[in-house]
């Protein structure tokens, strides 16, 4: 009976490895993902070739030669072993960015080798044949001697298990950059381990040190990858997001809105969109009231079109910063109910600003009225007149000079009317408060005298009028106004002085916490 002999045929394409590993099994029946064989079947597995519908998938080298520009020791370099299949790789900038790294990287590795009197090829050279000493020195359950295959086989192996052990190292630090926490495991796990532990000193350990001097150098993904490493890690929001809070401030809510909005875009395919802006919401409500309600909108949006509907509220505390006054929430509550019902996002964020709209009083002149009293009271107007003609010395400003006739609202005929309409008078309460928030609050002269003045006007002044009082006090309007509001945003968490339309106004309960001594 003849010795058996190894298989070197095309029997060994019907041989599947399920050992997941670059190795060959024992008993000289070499199997490599690395040799462009033509199996019959495939495992379902991401981690072998692909079954054979007459043609070969390309090498990462021949993929991206014309369009990355390759050179020749670049193409051979990453033609060393058959491309990785995972969903990270998979992802066209993905996969670009990692190859850049890797031809980045073997240069420099290659310098720190020459250093050493040895090129990279000649590490890989020894190691192939160190690799075949060590398997050569196993016991051959078969009995059966190695052929010129078996050694060619095993050699392009262990190149393979080299190579590609470094450019998983190079995509790792890929991951990292890119915000994918999940890591693949890079060691040369493909070869025996003496010699596995000599290639980790020679080359494992010089790409460790090199690798963070290159991560600089890795390009930002593009939108279509950012959505692609979105759906792939639903949680990656999460460190972006903590990166935007650790900046942001009253100075940089413009630009924190503007990199949410494009966060959102980016996870649109994320089930877990709506918690991005929820978290937003909360960041930025102590800087912007208005924004904050904008993102809350935008998260009960995406919440009712989420397939588990959370409606989550806001805490209580955030509550009481973003609505100073019950009919603030009144109104927002009512927003979010219409928006509940007719699920129209853009009408729902239109609307935000009216939550806080003032709303003035409407006043209607009834002019029967008036043409009543302007009626009755002709005749004592011209009996003035005669008397201010006999008196020509006394220093009398004659009619024309006087305020006009005063218009009465509302008024019937018979009601007594008087000549003018009296002032009103200051309002004490608040006038009285003039001084008692002057040495609490560090308030200087004019702001203090400001805000008596607010006090005596029932807390509502022109813009005009404020204009006056800052050119008396040798200051200008708008550098009052801010100075009394960054004075006492500190004590009230909100603006004191508000702008609106030709006046400015201060809520009455923010004025009687100023006029209380601490």
């Amino acid at each position: 009976m003849s010795a058996p002999v190894p298989i070197t045929s095309k029997l060994d394409a019907a041989i599947i490895d399920v050992t997941g590993q670059d190795v060959p099994l024992c008993g000289q029946l070499l199997v490599s993902a690395t040799e462009p064989v033509h199996p019959a079947t495939s495992t379902g597995s991401s981690d072998y070739p692909v079954p054979d519908y007459g043609y070969y998938m390309p090498r990462l080298g021949t993929k991206y030669r014309k369009k990355l520009g390759l050179t020749a020791q670049q193409v051979e370099w990453l033609d060393k072993f058959w491309p990785p299949h995972n969903v990270f790789v998979a992802t066209e900038g993905c996969c670009v960015a990692t190859v850049q790294l890797y031809l980045r990287a073997l240069p420099l590795l290659e310098a720190e080798l020459l250093r050493t009197g040895a090129s990279l090829a000649q590490v890989v050279a020894h190691s192939q044949q160190e690799s075949l000493r060590l398997r050569k020195a196993m016991p051959n359950p078969y009995g059966y001697g190695w052929g010129e295959y078996d050694e060619r086989y095993l050699q392009e192996q262990t190149e393979a298990a080299i190579y590609s052990t470094l450019f998983r190292r190079c995509e790792n630090v890929v991951r990292e950059a890119y915000g994918n926490k999940r890591k693949l495991a890079a060691e040369f796990s493909g070869l025996d381990g003496p010699l596995a532990a000599a290639v980790e000193q020679q080359l494992g350990e010089p790409l460790d040190a090199l690798l963070p001097n290159l991560v600089a150098t890795i390009a930002a993904p593009d939108e279509a990858t950012e959505v692609e490493l979105n759906l792939q890690n639903v949680t990656r929001w999460k460190q972006q997001l903590d990166q935007l809070a650790a900046q942001l401030s009253a100075a940089t809510t413009r630009e924190f809105v503007e990199v949410v909005n494009r966060l959102g875009q980016r996870n649109a395919r994320n089930p877990a969109l709506e918690h991005i802006f929820f978290e937003a919401s909360k960041l930025v409500a102590k800087f912007d009231r208005e924004e904050a309600l904008r993102f809350y909108v935008q998260y009960v949006h995406h919440d009712l079109n989420s397939a588990t509907v959370n409606n989550k509220p806001l805490t209580k505390t955030i509550q009481k910063s973003l609505f100073p006054q019950p009919e603030h929430l009144q109104r927002f509550e009512a927003l979010i109910s219409q928006l509940t019902r007719d699920k129209d996002v853009s009408q729902a964020l239109s609307q935000v600003p009216t939550v806080y709209a003032r709303e003035r009083r409407k006043i209607e002149l009834n002019l029967s009225a008036i043409r009543e009293v302007q009626y009755q009271h002709a005749g004592t107007v011209e009996l003035l007149n005669e008397y201010l003609q006999d008196e020509p010395e006394a220093a009398v400003p004659s009619l024309a000079d006087a305020p006009p006739a005063p218009l009465v609202v509302g008024a019937v005929p018979g009601d007594e009317i008087q000549l003018s309409v009296p002032v009103p008078a200051p309002n004490e309460s608040f006038a009285a408060a003039g001084g008692a928030f002057v040495a609490t609050w560090g308030l200087n002269a004019p702001q203090s005298a400001l805000l008596a003045y607010f006090g005596e006007q029932g807390l509502v002044l022109l813009q005009s009028s404020v204009e006056t009082f800052a050119k008396q006090h040798g200051t200008l309007r708008n550098q009052l106004i801010d100075g009394i509001n960054e004075r006492c945003y500190a004590h009230l968490d909100d603006v004191l002085i508000e702008e609106d339309g030709d006046t400015y106004t201060i809520y009455e309960p923010y004025y009687q916490q100023l006029a209380t001594p601490c």
